[in-house]
């Protein structure tokens, strides 16, 4: 095909042109047309272009909706050594979103990087001029943006085909954290192409205008259901984020979990975006998570995680309980490399590494995390904390992070809040024994957690006096970044464990604390499990303190057998022992809004306190958990002291 007749556009039927994957109509900027797509499938094929002589330009009408993982051709002609030999022309977009023009003369390859990013969601003129023995030109919406020189004359294009918004071969993406984790990729455009025309000579003056039209691409946003607060409660949702990524889950209508609060308009998610690796959102629209289990070695290339598990082929979550009283949700994983490799294997049983965590959930905005890995090695190097904000596109480390990021509590309430201003902290020492952590997030509702101030078995340094609580300082930072940044998760389908992000276009992450350690709960030959208590909060980490407090150092029952289980945040009652009974409050153990488990129960229960009875409500809630052998009651009260307070359960038959 000449160069005078070179023309693709997405409006026209064009039987020479071939179009694969997942393509969509959409608005253009000249023409009624243009095509999205999707970034992870969608290109066109089509015969490239011939009898091209002397001067020609290139011009391409298109808008990014993020830009590519390493160089995508918007019109691929070229061919190089291992194809063959070196002929033809490539027009590009790089990683940073600048565009790039590759040909081939008589002297050699040619290459033309532009010295500026195109904006995303927005229409751009791009025109790449080749004059022969002259210069290269790249020109953006009108203004020059990249020249060099060129010598020899231009080698024709010896391409079996040419491909638009696709690569011809398998590339890494850049920004490789671990090279050896970090695996070659077709990279696909990401965006809106209305057209692409090969003209003879340079473009016309005045045809490469700035366009001021919108283009139609919708804003990408992570799902976190409805805005606002709702019904307390965790439903089974499909949380959606765009089209073009929604469309390749192989999933059933109620894939995702969300947990709402009827008091606070923030909210816990286990999306599949995340692999369903479960995020606080507050209402402000800023994600956090406490991480996962995560191990090295062992068969695993890079980290065996859930994050790598980007179809969710081993992480499952379901809901255990919901009802007025609490929520609990289970979440299930391996932990898995970028290859499927699942470390760590038994040679007897074949088992690698799994580990469940369950979520328990109450009406204010408590929750305890028991994470258990079972593994053949537990008490091998494993990871089961990391303070994590999850950033949509648009979104940048600094912009949910204030740059005092971590402030530190103990049981005293000594408080240290550290600054990341003059650089990441290699260690965060004060106050002695700190076995709280608040999360300086820019929302009106900051992530905390609290772990047993008790001494620890470390993974790096063996036996501690108390928890530790590592910031994340051992990766580098790109110039300009205070925090560290990457975009390999979530949402993302790269075979990588670790790409650093330079742009906002995806959705990425970055951590504050890693490798936080604490005391285990419980550990078997082949097992082990710790808990916390976290959620968000508009308080001050020294408030933070009573209700710590309160979790680790109950008030003790009087009057009643039965036992304060830390996991589930609940006093456990025999059914018939609540009928009377005291909760020793004290300024040193002291009552917020506690939780009971009354097992067995043969019935409803009439409740009161100090003598007065209250009605099922705001201030009561209860539910039921029902299993096969037994239906348990379970009974969540909003008070708050430091004294005494007498409580009974009058069971109704």
């Amino acid at each position: 095909m000449s160069a005078s007749s070179y023309r693709w556009t997405a409006g026209d039927a064009q039987t020479e042109y071939t179009r694969h994957g997942y393509l969509v109509a959409a608005k253009g900027l000249d023409a009624d047309r243009s095509l999205i797509f999707d970034g992870f499938s969608g290109y066109v094929s089509g015969p490239a272009p011939t009898g091209l002589a002397g001067s020609f330009h290139i011009a391409v009408n298109l808008a990014l909706a993020a830009y590519p993982w390493n160089v995508c051709p918007l019109l691929d002609a070229l061919t190089l050594e291992r194809d063959g030999g070196e002929s033809g022309f490539s027009i590009a977009i790089d990683d940073r979103g600048r565009p790039r023009f590759t040909l081939v003369t008589s002297t050699g390859l040619h290459v033309l990087n532009g010295e500026m990013a195109l904006d995303l969601y927005r229409w751009h003129r791009v025109v790449f001029e080749y004059e022969p023995g002259t210069a290269m030109r790249i020109l953006v919406d009108g203004q020059e943006v990249g020249r060099s020189s060129v010598s020899g004359t231009y080698r024709p294009s010896e391409a079996s085909e040419a491909l638009i918004g696709r690569t011809r071969h398998e590339i890494i993406p850049t920004g490789p954290i671990r090279p050896y984790a970090h695996l070659p990729i077709t990279v696909y455009f990401d965006g809106l192409i209305e057209a692409v025309t090969i003209g003879s000579g340079v473009a016309p003056a005045g045809s490469v205008g700035s366009p001021s039209e919108l283009p139609d691409l919708a804003p990408r946003k992570l799902p976190a259901g409805p805005a606002g607060k709702g019904r307390f409660g965790a439903t089974y949702e499909h949380l959606k984020y765009y089209d073009g990524w929604d469309r390749r889950w192989r999933v059933g209508e109620h894939p995702d979990v969300l947990v709402r609060f009827d008091e606070a308009d923030y909210r816990v998610v286990f999306w599949r975006g995340t692999n369903y690796i479960p995020c606080w959102v507050s209402g402000e629209g800023v994600w956090y998570t406490n991480e996962f289990n995560e191990t090295w070695g062992n068969g695993a290339t890079g980290c065996a995680e859930p994050m790598s598990d980007k179809h969710c082929a081993y992480s499952h979550v379901r809901i255990i309980e919901s009802h007025d009283a609490r929520v609990v949700v289970h979440w299930r994983y391996a932990l898995v490399d970028v290859l499927d490799v699942r470390p760590r294997k038994d040679p007897v049983s074949g088992w690698t590494d799994f580990s469940d965590e369950v979520y328990t959930i109450y009406p204010d905005g408590t929750a305890t995390r028991s994470i258990t890995l079972h593994s053949t090695q537990p008490m091998e190097s494993h990871e089961f904390q990391e303070s994590i904000v999850v950033l949509g596109p648009g979104q940048r480390p600094e912009d949910v992070l204030e740059i005092e990021p971590v402030t530190l509590a103990n049981m005293a309430g000594e408080a240290k809040t550290y600054s990341w201003e003059n650089g990441r902290p290699r260690h965060l020492p004060e106050p002695p024994r700190a076995n709280i952590a608040l999360i300086n997030t820019k929302a009106a509702q900051r992530p905390y957690m609290i772990v047993s101030d008790e001494p620890c078995l470390t993974r790096d340094d063996g036996p501690q006096p108390a928890p530790l609580f590592p910031p994340y300082y051992h990766e580098t930072l790109s110039e300009g970044q205070t925090f560290p940044w990457w975009n390999h998760w979530p949402t993302s389908d790269i075979p990588s464990d670790g790409r650093r992000a330079v742009a906002a276009d995806r959705a990425s992450h970055s951590s504050v604390l890693t490798g936080s350690e604490w005391a285990d709960y419980k550990v078997t030959p082949t097992s082990r499990q710790r808990v916390m208590l976290h959620g968000l909060t508009d308080r001050k980490v020294e408030d933070l303190v009573p209700l710590a407090a309160a979790w680790l150092s109950p008030a003790p029952l009087s009057g009643a057998k039965g036992q304060f289980d830390p996991v589930e945040k609940a006093y456990v009652l025999a059914a018939g022992a609540g009928r009377g009974f005291t909760l020793m409050g004290s300024a040193q153990t002291p009552i917020i809004n506690p939780a009971f488990i009354i097992t067995d129960c043969p019935g409803e229960v009439s409740v009161e306190i100090d003598g007065e009875a209250i009605l099922p409500g705001k201030h009561l809630r209860l539910g039921w958990r029902h299993s096969a052998e037994r239906s348990d009651l379970v009974i969540w009260v909003e008070i708050s002291a430091t004294r005494p307070v007498h409580l009974s359960f009058q069971v109704r038959q």
